[in-house]
């Protein structure tokens, strides 16, 4: 596929019902620019802050309870930045994840195939909204890192009105930037507020995040699904 065509295929999901909006919808990326690693400098911290801020998330789950057998939706998953700490962790098909930009989605599969992760039959797939009809998995813990806050209102009711359909009774999610953040928000998904992280409350400079960020990560909740 050429880059045009990519680009309107781009184009077309950020203009679709609940498509994440925010300054990657329209970021295309070819083969070579995958293969240099351009993509990182498309995260924040970019290639110096790579490696540990994905095990960061990694570390936060863990403590949440994550362990190798549990199920995880990477929501939102980028180019693998913690997924690659994920899939190496997790057991052997216990790792989904899904992002809306197509390019993040093969500069992940490069990641997997880059890092002999193969065998751990990881699953990322590039999903243009929150319907998520197409994923018929049922996830013990899920992450959004980074995400909902580069979405509108409607797009965060949407996430809220559908993710209960992949959560296990008793699963976890966590939300990072989440200052945004409502109690009535987590309704619909019935999800009740477990824990409130702030800035001071996690050893974010030892992850790469210098002080004047930090604040901007917090607050992360962690979340937890209420039996049906």
């Amino acid at each position: 596929m050429g880059v045009i065509t990519l680009r309107g295929v781009l184009k077309r999901l950020s203009n679709a019902k609940g498509a994440a909006a925010g300054k990657y919808t329209d970021l295309v990326l070819d083969e070579k620019a995958i293969a240099r690693g351009d993509y990182k400098q498309h995260l924040g911290g970019g290639s110096e802050g790579w490696d540990a801020r994905g095990r960061f998330q990694l570390e936060l789950l863990r403590a949440g309870g994550l362990q190798t057998s549990s199920n995880l939706l990477d929501i939102g998953c980028g180019p693998l930045r913690a997924g690659v700490h994920f899939i190496r962790y997790l057991d052997a098909g216990h790792y989904y994840g899904f992002d809306y930009n197509p390019s993040f989605v093969s500069a992940g599969q490069r990641l997997i195939a880059e890092n002999s992760l193969e065998e751990k039959r990881p699953t990322i797939v590039a999903l243009a909204n929150f319907e998520l009809k197409t994923i018929d998995r049922i996830f013990d813990h899920a992450i959004a890192f980074s995400v909902l806050n580069h979405c509108n209102e409607a797009q965060r009711s949407m996430f809220f009105a559908n993710i209960g359909r992949c959560l296990a009774p008793a699963a976890k999610l966590f939300i990072s930037h989440a200052n945004w953040l409502k109690e009535e928000d987590l309704g619909p998904a019935r999800l009740a507020i477990l824990r409130r992280f702030e800035a001071a409350d996690l050893n974010l400079g030892q992850y790469g995040w210098p002080p004047e960020e930090q604040r901007s990560v917090c607050p992360i909740y962690e979340l937890g699904r209420l039996p049906d």
